[in-house]
C-alpha cells in the first residue's frame, strides 16, 4: 500500500495490517528455512510497510500529523479537482 492510503485507514485497521504483515514475514522466513522458494522482495516490502504503519501510528500519537489534518487535505484536493 502507498503511504497516503495507509494514512486514511483507522488505527484498528493499521494494527490488523501490522499483524498480517508480521505473520507473512514469519511464513516467508519459514519457507526460506525449509528451502522452498520465497520471494525475497516480499521481505523488504513487508518490512517497509510495517515501518510506515508504525511511523503513522507514532505521528498520530504525538499529534505531529493527526488524521483530521490528512482528511482535510484529501477533501480539499478532491474539491479542487486534483
Amino acid at each position: 500500500m502507498k503511504i497516503f492510503e495507509l494514512r486514511q485507514l483507522p488505527e484498528a485497521e493499521l494494527q490488523d495490517r501490522i499483524s498480517e504483515l508480521r505473520e507473512e514475514i514469519f511464513n516467508l522466513d519459514f519457507q526460506k528455512a525449509i528451502r522452498q522458494t520465497a520471494d525475497a522482495k516480499k521481505f523488504s516490502t513487508s518490512r517497509r510497510e510495517i515501518a510506515q504503519i508504525l511511523t503513522i501510528l507514532r505521528e498520530n500519537e504525538l499529534g505531529i500529523r493527526p488524521i483530521d489534518i490528512v482528511e482535510t487535505q484529501i477533501s480539499e484536493a478532491d474539491e479542487s479537482g486534483e
